[in-house]
C-alpha cells in the first residue's frame, strides 16, 4: 500500500514539474486580476467573479498538468489523474478564498461544495486521459473522440453543478464517471 502512495505522489510531481512554474503563476496573476476587477456591485446579484475564475484558471492549470508528462504506470494512471483533479479542485477553493476579499463574504462550506462540484465534473476527463492511446484495438481517432467527448460532458456538468446543482446532476456526474471508467479500464484481449 505504501509503495502504491509512493508511486502516485511521484507521478504527480513528475508532473508538476514537467509543467513548470509559468502555469502556476499565470494561475495566480489570474485570481488577483479577477479580484481586483469584481465590482461591488455583481455581489449582489449572486455573481461571484473570483470563483468563477478560479473554476476556469483550475482548469487551465488540470488541462497542462494532465498533459504534460504521459508517461504515467499503467496500473495507476487512474488514480494519479484523479489526485490530481483533487488536488487542483482543492487549491482552487483555497486559492480563491484567501484572494477574495469581497464586503459580502462566501462560506467555507459552499466553497467546499465548489471542489467537490468541480471533481465531480472534471474527474471523467481526467479519467479518459489515463488509457493509453496506443492500446491494442484502439485506434487514435477514436480515443480522440472519446476524450473531446468527455471534455464536453464535462463542461455541461461543470455549468449544471454551478447554476442548479441537484440530485439529478450529481447521478449524471457519477454515471459520467462510472462510463469514464469502463474505458478506461476496458482492455481488448483479441
Amino acid at each position: 500500500m505504501l509503495e502504491t502512495f509512493r508511486l502516485i505522489r511521484l507521478a504527480v510531481l513528475a508532473r508538476a514539474r514537467s509543467a513548470g512554474w509559468a502555469p502556476w503563476l499565470l494561475l495566480v496573476g489570474w485570481l488577483f486580476l479577477a479580484a481586483y476587477q469584481e465590482p461591488l456591485m455583481f455581489r449582489g446579484y449572486g455573481i461571484y467573479l473570483v470563483n468563477d475564475a478560479a473554476w476556469t484558471g483550475g482548469l487551465v492549470l488540470l488541462l497542462v498538468l494532465l498533459l504534460a508528462e504521459r508517461r504515467v504506470p499503467r496500473r495507476h494512471a487512474v488514480t494519479v489523474n484523479l489526485s490530481l483533479v483533487g488536488s487542483i479542485a482543492v487549491l482552487q477553493a483555497i486559492g480563491s478564498c484567501l484572494v477574495d476579499q469581497g464586503y459580502i463574504a462566501v462560506p467555507v462550506s459552499v466553497r467546499a461544495e465548489g471542489a467537490g462540484f468541480f471533481f465531480l465534473s472534471w474527474a471523467p476527463l481526467a479519467i479518459t486521459l489515463s488509457r493509453n492511446n496506443s492500446d491494442v484495438g484502439v485506434s487514435r481517432t477514436v480515443h480522440m473522440i472519446v476524450v473531446l467527448a468527455a471534455g464536453l460532458v464535462g463542461s455541461m456538468l461543470a455549468v449544471a453543478l454551478r447554476s442548479s446543482p441537484d440530485a439529478w446532476v450529481v447521478a449524471a456526474s457519477a454515471l459520467a464517471i462510472a462510463g469514464a471508467a469502463c474505458w478506461s479500464l476496458h482492455r481488448r484481449t483479441t
